[in-house]
């Protein structure tokens, strides 16, 4: 299946990448590629993950980030399209709003 990515996506990556390495030098890179790959394995996984509100799916990220969401839908069969990649730790109005924000528009 062919991957798509929002550019805001690429935005939310690239935030929580600086995020991170103010947290420790480097980090942020690492939190990236993980990022990169767990978009890549929906190649694979498209369409397993549960669905929300009858609009998005979500995954939750596994290995050494477990605190990402990623949300997507799935456009064609053989075509999904990722919206956001959210930390879950955040308010999670902000959070809703955010998403709502990104699957409306």
């Amino acid at each position: 299946m062919k991957v798509t990515v929002d550019l805001a996506v690429e935005t939310d990556i690239a935030e929580i990448a600086d995020f991170y390495d103010l947290q420790l030098r480097g980090l942020g890179a690492d939190v990236e590629e993980f990022l990169i790959e767990c978009l890549g394995q929906l190649a694979v996984l498209a369409g397993i993950h549960p669905q929300r509100r009858g609009i998005y799916r979500q995954v939750i990220s596994r290995g050494r980030f477990p605190y990402f969401v990623v949300y997507y839908e799935i456009l064609t069969s053989s075509e999904v399209l990722v919206r956001a990649v959210q930390d879950h730790r955040r308010d999670p109005d902000d959070i809703a709003a955010k998403i709502d924000d990104r699957f409306t528009s």
